[in-house]
């Protein structure tokens, strides 16, 4: 007697279908690119409101170095507390997120008597009188608004302006 052949085997029609089958590869694509995106997505948003906190501080430290210009002194208080009160007025909507904000004001006295650059000569923590030169700075801290920059290691944020100003005489 003869030995059959053997037929290859193929496999069963239903197992072809489903190799042919492509409805279910947008959904995987999707899944491999969606954490990617929503990444990219926040991350922008990150960036954007970033943007608009530095803007902010740019504008307080511009409204801030503005009270030294002024000729006459503040209906309540000294420069220092209406620089500061300015500040807290345009900042402070950051504090809800953990902000912290600081002003610090540097006065160097004339630099047109040379007494900033005499070896007896320190700066004060005031506003100074009218002609001194005042540096100021203004510091906002606050941790990240999404997260995203907690993931390459930035735990806090530092948005600063330095301002010098001569008081008008």
């Amino acid at each position: 007697m003869k030995a059959s052949a053997r037929r290859p085997s193929r496999p069963p029609v239903f197992a072809m279908q489903l190799l042919r089958d492509d409805r279910g590869i947008a959904s995987i694509e999707f899944a491999f690119v969606v954490f990617f995106a929503v990444i990219l997505i926040v991350g922008t948003v990150e960036l954007a409101l970033e943007m608009i906190v530095d803007a902010t501080v740019q504008a307080a430290a511009q409204e801030a170095s503005r009270v030294g210009l002024t000729t006459t002194a503040p209906s309540t208080g000294t420069r220092v507390q209406a620089a500061q009160a300015i500040v807290n007025k345009i900042l402070g909507g950051w504090k809800a997120l953990h902000a912290t904000i600081t002003v610090t004001e540097l006065n160097y006295g004339s630099y047109g008597y040379g007494n900033a650059a005499s070896s007896t000569y320190t700066p004060t923590q005031d506003m100074g009188g009218y002609g001194d030169v005042v540096a100021y700075n203004i510091q906002l801290k606050m941790p990240g608004i999404t997260g995203i920059p907690k993931l390459f290691g930035v735990n806090e944020l530092t948005f600063e302006r330095n301002y010098l100003v001569q008081n008008e005489k």
